[in-house]
């Protein structure tokens, strides 16, 4: 058989006219679903939080987390210097502590212990004093920008995911999502952060006194904060598994149901009109995972600050009560040690509230359309 090259042409030009205009519905019925998201609002919302810096929508995945790391890197040395310089006094102070043991042991005083305890204990806690209200207001920053963020942001991702054919589901995880959020933000401000404070006066109080008490109490107090983290992401995580497997079940009847009706009720062009919601579906979907992204690279560029100065602080205070154990007495490198676990206390939270929103987005990008 031969082949009549001479039909290519036309059957070129054919294909052109025919994909041109679906490729420009396809991009009509994008820039439509964008304005009624209001993307650009979500856009400025961001700016506001960021400070006209980090992610944009236009970015993809890895050009967003390249900015995040290149965040980080701009960061890490000044953080890494103000945690060595903590570091630095804090061992300067432990062994001042060590000379004045060594000076009493050698003229033999009784007493002289424990005012070496209290006024290194209270030594300790001036220099922690400031890196812990800085490092406290850091993460209740996050936290705060984070939640003012999620409320433009989880409206739009409903929405998307709605746009999808994803109605009650969407619905559900926002529902969830800003209650467990508004739960855990009051709880945070309301008792975690009181308790933080309550947790360092009391291992404050246990290195001058050297009251066993005491020391349980700080325990009791940690144990506290992180039972309730704990417990706010479980049943948020769980709500989100139960009523996502409810809802998405009846979101795909129901679209299913829909698609089947308008091709077969509705006559001549039932066909066409089914083929339209499949396009709006899957131009809802690129938009839905987009808004995730964005999302999601936000959020993780709102928490880098905190992360890394929490996270090197926390680190350089666990090796200074480490060094500080073989030089002083137990309960002094204690006191370092539970500054250090402060601050991975407000690093926990700092992560609840980041992680709670982060999985919301990544449940919502899970869902298929049906």
């Amino acid at each position: 058989m031969r082949i009549n090259w001479t039909c290519f042409p036309s059957l070129l030009l054919t294909a052109a006219v025919l994909i041109g205009p679906a490729a420009a519905a396809g991009e009509e019925i994008l820039s439509a679903q964008a304005d009624a998201l209001e993307l650009d609002r979500l856009q400025a919302a961001a700016d506001r939080y960021l400070d006209g810096s980090g992610p944009t929508q236009e970015m993809d995945w890895d050009q967003g987390l390249q900015t995040i790391l290149d965040a980080g890197r701009a960061q890490a040395p000044a953080a890494l210097q103000k945690a060595v310089h903590s570091g630095v006094l804090l061992l300067v102070i432990v062994l001042l502590c060590g000379v004045a043991d060594g000076l009493q042991s050698g003229f033999g005083g009784g007493k002289i212990p424990d005012t070496v305890a209290v006024a290194g204990s209270l030594a300790i806690t001036a220099v922690a004093a400031a890196d812990v209200h800085a490092l406290v207001g850091l993460g209740r920053g996050a936290l705060e920008g984070m939640d003012g963020f999620s409320k433009v942001l989880l409206p739009v991702v409903t929405a998307a995911c709605t746009a999808t054919g994803s109605p009650s589901s969407a619905a559900a995880r926002q529902l969830a999502t800003v209650l467990f959020s508004n739960l855990l933000m009051s709880l945070i401000n309301c008792l975690l952060l009181p308790l933080v404070y309550a947790y360092v006066a009391s291992s404050l109080a246990y290195a001058a006194l050297g009251n066993e008490g005491l020391k349980r109490i700080g325990n009791l107090l940690k144990w506290i904060v992180t039972s309730a983290l704990t417990g706010v992401l479980l049943l948020f995580v769980g709500y989100l598994t139960v009523s996502g497997v409810i809802a998405g079940s009846a979101d795909a009847a129901a679209v299913k149901t829909a698609k089947l009706t308008i091709s077969g009720m509705v006559p001549v062009v039932g066909g066409i009109l089914s083929d339209a919601a499949e396009a709006v579906l899957a131009g809802a979907g690129l938009l839905k995972n987009m808004v995730g992204i964005f999302g999601m690279l936000v959020i993780l560029f709102l928490c880098i600050a905190p992360f890394l100065q929490l996270g090197i602080h926390y680190l350089t205070y666990k090796v200074t009560a480490a060094l500080t154990a073989t030089v002083a007495d137990g309960r002094i490198a204690g006191l370092i040690d539970a500054i250090g676990g402060a601050f991975g206390l407000i690093l926990g939270m700092t992560g609840a509230g980041a992680l709670l929103l982060l999985v919301s987005l990544v449940v919502s990008l899970s869902v298929v359309t049906p």
